[in-house]
C-alpha cells in the first residue's frame, strides 16, 4: 500500500513538472506553477507573482498590485497579494524560503473583513531564482499547521526551480512572438508576403499575409501548388509558368507580375520576387516575397488617365485656338468680299451699268478669295507639328522604337506582342517621326480595343514584308472588332468610335500614308479583332518629294 501510495505521488509530482516545463508565456508559466503547488501540498490559498524583468525585488515593499508584478495568478482570484513587510524582506531581498504559523489576520489573500482572531493559518512563501535574481514569488496559505512538511516543501522548492527554468524559454518565446508580432505587422502594412515552394513536392509554405493575398485558409497548410494556381488569373497562368520553368532552368532569379483572383471575384495584381534556395531536406526551394501592388497599379493608372485626359484638353485648347484664329482671320475677306460683291450688283442695276465698276469689284472679290485661301493654308501649315523629312528609314526599326515606348502600356492592358518583321527589307525613303506616329496611334488603338477583352488572350501581332518595290505593314488585334457600319466612315476627319474620342487619329494616319504615296486600309479578322494594314513606295516619286 505504502508502495502504491510513493508510486501515485511520483506521477502526481512528474505531471506537475511536465505541465510547468511545457509552458512558453510568463501566464501560463505562473497559473501552471500555482496549479501544481496547490494540487500537491493541498493548501487552501495561493498565489504566483512573475516579473520578466526582475522589477519585483528593485520595487519590494508591502503591496505587489498585479500590474507591477505583470504576471498574476491567485486562487482564490484576488486583485493583489499583501505580503506582510517582514515576509517581503526575507523573500524577495535575502531569497530565502519562509514556513511559518500566523495569525488570521498576517494573511496575503484573505480580506481583512474576513478574518476570524481565534484562528491561525500555516504560511509557505519561497522566491522564484532566475541567474541569482529574483524574478517572482510563490505564496500558499493552509489552515492546517501540519500541511507544510519538509517533503512537501523540498517538492515545492523543485517545482519552483523548474518554473525558473523553464522562465528562460518563456522569455525566447516571448522574444520570439515579439519579432513574429513586429514581422506580421510589417507585412500587413508593406501588403507583403514571404513563401517557400518547394520544388519537389511542389508545396508551399507561406507567411499570413500570403494566405491574405490569395484567398487561402490558413488551415491549409503547406499549401498544394494547386490551390496556388486556382487563385491565379487564367490569362496569366502560361507566362506564370514560362517564368517558372525558365528559373528552374536557368537558376536565375525570379520575378514575375500577375494578377490574383479571390473567391468573391476580387482581383489583385502582385508581383513575386525569388531565388532558389535549398530548403531543410535539401530540396530545391524557390524562396521569395510576393507584394500586393494594386493600389499601386490603380494610382499609375490614374496618373496615366490624369495625362491623357490632360492632353485631350490641351488638345481641345488647341483646336478651339485654331478655331478661333480661322474665324478671326477669315472674317476680314468674308467680309470684304461681300462688300465687292453688293458693290458689284450695284453697279451692273443702274440704268446705265457701268461694267468697268462691276469688274473693279468682281476683281476685288477674286482678291479676297485667295486671301482667305492663303489663311486656311498658312493656319494648315501652324497645325501640323512639322514639315515632311523625306530620309532612309528602316521601317522594322521603326516599328520596334515604337513597341519600346509603349512596352508599359502593352504590360499594363496584358496584351501579348507578337513581331514576324522581314529582316530583308531594304530602307524606304519617308519622314520617320510621321510614318512612327501612324504606327504609334495604330497600337494604341489596338490596346484600347482589346481592354474590355475576357476568357481569350489579348494578343497584337505586327508584320512587315517587301514586295513590287512596296513595304508592307500590317498590325492585327484580337480586340471586339469593327461594326460594318463604322467601317465606311472609319477614316473620316472628326468621326470616332470611342467616347473620348476626336476623330482625327485615322484621319491624319490615312493622310500621312497619302502624302508618302501610300495608302491605308483595314480589314476584319476570323474570329475576332482587325488588322490595320498600310503600304508605301521604296523610294518616293521626283514630283513627290520635291513637293515636300
Amino acid at each position: 500500500m505504502r508502495l502504491e501510495n510513493e508510486t501515485s505521488e511520483i506521477q502526481l509530482i512528474a505531471k506537475a513538472f511536465q505541465a510547468i516545463s511545457k509552458e512558453t508565456s510568463y501566464e501560463g508559466l505562473a497559473k501552471a506553477l500555482l496549479k501544481a503547488a496547490l494540487g500537491y501540498s493541498g493548501a487552501a490559498r495561493g498565489a504566483v507573482l512573475l516579473s520578466e524583468k526582475a522589477e519585483l525585488l528593485a520595487k519590494a515593499d508591502a503591496s505587489f498590485p498585479r500590474e507591477r508584478a505583470k504576471f498574476f495568478a491567485s486562487q482564490p482570484s484576488t486583485s493583489e497579494l499583501q505580503l506582510p513587510p517582514d515576509l517581503s524582506e526575507r523573500v524577495l531581498t535575502r531569497q530565502e524560503t519562509v514556513v511559518r504559523v500566523d495569525s488570521w489576520e498576517g494573511s496575503a489573500l484573505i480580506d481583512p473583513a474576513e478574518c476570524r482572531p481565534d484562528r491561525n493559518i500555516a504560511q509557505l512563501c519561497l522566491p522564484l531564482i532566475h541567474q541569482e535574481r529574483t524574478i517572482g514569488v510563490l505564496y500558499l496559505e493552509s489552515e492546517s499547521k501540519e500541511t507544510f512538511t519538509a517533503r512537501c516543501i523540498s517538492v515545492i522548492s523543485m517545482l519552483a526551480s523548474q518554473a525558473a527554468v523553464s522562465f528562460e524559454s518563456a522569455q525566447l518565446f516571448e522574444a520570439l512572438r515579439e519579432t513574429n508580432m513586429w514581422m506580421v505587422k510589417g507585412q500587413q502594412i508593406g501588403r507583403m508576403g514571404s513563401y517557400r515552394w518547394n520544388t519537389r513536392t511542389r508545396l508551399s509554405r507561406a507567411s499570413r499575409e500570403c494566405y491574405r493575398i490569395f484567398d487561402i485558409d490558413l488551415d491549409i497548410n503547406p499549401v498544394p501548388f494547386e490551390v496556388f494556381r486556382s487563385r491565379v488569373h487564367p490569362d496569366d497562368l502560361p507566362a506564370l509558368g514560362q517564368a517558372l520553368e525558365k528559373v528552374l532552368g536557368t537558376k536565375s532569379p525570379f520575378s514575375h507580375e500577375y494578377r490574383v483572383v479571390h473567391r468573391d471575384g476580387t482581383t489583385l495584381n502582385v508581383v513575386a520576387v525569388g531565388q532558389l534556395d535549398l530548403g531543410p531536406t535539401g530540396d530545391i526551394e524557390l524562396e521569395g516575397i510576393i507584394t500586393d501592388i494594386t493600389e499601386r497599379k490603380a494610382a499609375e493608372q490614374a496618373l496615366t488617365d490624369a495625362r491623357n485626359e490632360l492632353g485631350r484638353a490641351v488638345r481641345l485648347a488647341s483646336l478651339g485656338e485654331l478655331a478661333g484664329s480661322i474665324v478671326h482671320e477669315i472674317n476680314q475677306p468674308l467680309t470684304g468680299i461681300i462688300t465687292s460683291a453688293e458693290a458689284c450688283l450695284r453697279w451692273l442695276a443702274r440704268e446705265s451699268a457701268e461694267p468697268g465698276e462691276a469688274c473693279k469689284s468682281a476683281m476685288r472679290i477674286i482678291e479676297q478669295g485667295r486671301r482667305a485661301s492663303d489663311v486656311v493654308a498658312g493656319l494648315r501649315s501652324l497645325a501640323r507639328d512639322a514639315q515632311l523629312r523625306f530620309t532612309d528609314v528602316q521601317i522594322n526599326d521603326a516599328v520596334e522604337e515604337i513597341l519600346l515606348l509603349l512596352s508599359r502600356d502593352l504590360e499594363r492592358a496584358g496584351v501579348t506582342v507578337r513581331a514576324a518583321l522581314d529582316r530583308s527589307a531594304p530602307t524606304v525613303e519617308g519622314d520617320r517621326v510621321q510614318l512612327q506616329q501612324v504606327v504609334l496611334n495604330l497600337v494604341r488603338n489596338a490596346i484600347d480595343a482589346m481592354a474590355s477583352v475576357t476568357g481569350r488572350p489579348r494578343l497584337l501581332s505586327l508584320s512587315s514584308k517587301v514586295s513590287d518595290e512596296c513595304v508592307t505593314v500590317a498590325i492585327a488585334d484580337t480586340g471586339v472588332g469593327i461594326v460594318s457600319a463604322s467601317k465606311d466612315r472609319l477614316f473620316d476627319a472628326l468621326y470616332t468610335t470611342k467616347g473620348d474620342g476626336l476623330g482625327l487619329g485615322l484621319s491624319i494616319c490615312r493622310k500621312i500614308i497619302a502624302v508618302h504615296g501610300g495608302r491605308l486600309w483595314v480589314e476584319e479578322n476570323t474570329p475576332n479583332g482587325a488588322t490595320f494594314t498600310f503600304i508605301i513606295p521604296l523610294r518616293q516619286s521626283a514630283a513627290t518629294s520635291g513637293s515636300n
